[in-house]
């Protein structure tokens, strides 16, 4: 019996600990899990990478390029395969014959015979003047970081929004749930006056029902209400990458977030059109094109560079054709010029022009929207202003002729249907004020994302 006895006080203190092992989310803990793990923000933190990683490509030609060329094979000179062998030629100078003559040999140190050949080289080449292209493409690297460091900072303000929104919705229904829940103890506490009434013969068995159906309807309200509730927290997990088997719970009242969000500074139109992230991006990527119309500029200009190379060559057909190593080195300038390149280069400018020119509309209509987006997220909360000060009125109407029938209902003045009326009334009113609070909170999120606000 104590082994037993011990077993089960191990089960239950293993469920207790299991019960408070859930961790208790705020809304910032949300917002700071999700900036830390959502796979949609690290693969923007990964295209920054890509544009860190595109400006030390350009930043290495700064630097003397050098490279090794190295080549063994075995040949064979086969009889026959010059047919010039043994002719003598006459030596001439500026068109003269000088007298003399040479005996044409085949093209191998070994006449007729197989051999081995190696060349080695060793090259060293840096660009002294390539154009400006070097610089203005280091200076397009620059410009592609800020442009995905803009998308990126874009991608966590609606990440940010996309949890406030959640959140929201989620602590709405739980307050909605506890509306409810105290709902159904009122009408606990009726069908238990309506039973004892009954039972004194004062009132109906449909009282009774009818209270009953009441309660039964408030119940499938509550059940699909956490079924809502669940739905939206596992859109929350997902936004955080948690697992789904990690238990969370998130805590918060609306009219805590509701009266912080208020008393925030809200964002101008002015800040919107300067801070949000679309139209930073946009003026990045046009400085961008601008950077790439200098590079597809400079393509025909001429490139400048300094060589040098060094040899190690045998078994190559040079006189006098013996068994000799061979090895020197040269050095020197170069140019290089495209003189023609069918108009390519003129092309790609004015595509580069055309880009730039839609980027620049893209721009001006997005300023546009924003301008529509900001004046209709402030006509949304100055009309839920208004009707939550109505409704705020309201309850304080609706609570006291509920007071007045719940009264009237005990002494037998009212009916049940009365009584109801006044109770749902007052359940109705309270819920509306809720999610008035909860879509205004949603405009003033809406408000921050277009602001580029991202916490």
């Amino acid at each position: 019996m104590k082994k037993i006895a011990i077993s089960i006080t191990a089960i239950f203190l293993l469920a207790a600990i299991t019960a408070t092992a859930q961790e208790k989310l705020t809304l910032q803990d949300a917002i700071s899990l999700t900036l830390k793990n959502n796979p949609a923000i690290n693969a923007g933190e990964s295209q920054v990478k890509v544009a860190d990683a595109k400006n030390k490509q350009v930043q290495s030609t700064y630097l003397p390029q050098a490279n090794i060329l190295s080549k063994y094979f075995y040949t064979n000179n086969l009889p026959g395969m010059y047919p010039l062998e043994g002719v003598e030629v006459p030596v001439t100078n500026n068109g003269t014959p000088t007298g003399d003559v040479i005996t044409m040999h085949p093209m191998a140190p070994y006449p007729d015979l197989d051999r081995d050949v190696l060349t080695f080289d060793f090259n060293l080449i840096y660009p002294i003047y390539t154009g400006n292209k070097r610089k203005n493409a280091t200076l397009s690297t620059e410009k592609l970081h800020d442009v995905y460091s803009k998308n990126l900072n874009e991608t966590r303000a609606e990440m940010v929004k996309k949890v406030k929104t959640a959140y929201y919705n989620l602590i709405t229904i739980n307050e909605v749930i506890k509306v409810y829940k105290l709902a159904l103890k009122q009408l606990d506490k009726h069908l238990e006056l309506a039973k004892k009434a009954y039972k004194e013969g004062v009132r109906s068995e449909f009282d009774v029902l009818n209270f009953q159906s009441k309660i039964a309807g408030f119940n499938s309200k509550v059940i699909e209400l956490e079924g809502k509730r669940d739905i939206l927290r596992t859109a929350l997990k997902n936004l955080m990458a948690l697992p789904q088997d990690k238990e969370v719970t998130f805590e918060g009242s609306i009219d805590s977030l509701y009266l912080q969000s208020i008393t925030q500074t809200q964002a101008k139109l002015s800040s919107i059109q300067t801070n949000n992230y679309k139209v930073q991006s946009l003026s990045s990527m046009i400085e961008l094109m601008g950077k790439k119309e200098k590079i597809e500029k400079a393509a025909n200009l001429p490139t400048v560079f300094a060589f040098g190379n060094y040899h190690i060559l045998h078994g190559r057909d040079f006189p006098p054709f013996d068994k000799t190593w061979r090895n020197g080195y040269a050095v020197g300038i170069g140019v290089k010029l495209n003189l023609f390149d069918g108009n390519m280069s003129k092309a790609k400018v004015d595509e580069v022009r055309a880009v730039s020119e839609k980027l620049a509309d893209y721009q001006e209509g997005l300023k546009l929207k924003l301008d529509f987006e900001y004046k209709k997220a402030l006509e949304n909360i100055a009309a839920l202003q208004t009707k939550k000060q109505a409704d705020e009125e309201n309850l304080k109407v609706a609570r006291k002729a509920y007071d007045i029938a719940s009264t009237g209902y005990k002494n037998g003045v009212i009916t049940n249907i009365e009584l109801n009326d006044a109770q749902l009334n007052v359940t109705k009113i309270k819920t509306s004020i809720i999610n008035i609070e909860k879509e205004m909170l949603i405009q003033y999120a809406q408000l921050d994302y277009l602001d580029g606000r991202d916490k």
